[in-house]
């Protein structure tokens, strides 16, 4: 299996908190998510507001290729940060009793194809058990 290595221009890990790496748009004044090359860069987070979720309950076609038996359904959502910027991205739970529309979301690290790529998890369980 080969390691997953997620671009180094997606987040930056400080101790406990993970900050999303953003930058003005090449083309207007507006935040875009990944950065662009060469633009100055704008930290988003570590906390944003849960702005819309659905789950994702059938496996993604290939890629990525999943062994048989491996998929299980995950949330995905937007999540928006103080700064005004809507950011998607998979989220920790994706059970409804866990998930609030306007609810507080916090960006975390989580495994992902033998590597660590960032996810959105509830604020008051992302300081405990995930």
């Amino acid at each position: 299996m080969t390691t997953f290595v997620p671009p180094s221009d997606l987040f930056r890990v400080d101790g406990d908190s993970v900050y999303l790496l953003a930058s003005r748009s090449s083309t207007s004044d507006h935040l875009v998510f990944p950065a662009e090359a060469g633009r100055e860069v704008v930290e988003l987070g570590p906390e944003g507001r849960l702005y819309t979720w659905t789950s994702q309950e059938f496996p993604p076609p290939s890629p990525p290729a999943l062994p048989d038996g491996d998929f299980r359904p995950f949330g995905v959502g937007y999540v928006e940060f103080p700064q005004g910027l809507l950011v998607e991205g998979r989220l920790t739970t994706c059970n409804p009793d866990e998930l609030t529309i306007g609810g507080r979301m916090r960006v975390v690290l989580v495994p992902f194809a033998g590597g660590e790529i960032f996810a959105f998890a509830p604020a008051d369980r992302a300081e405990g058990d995930q």
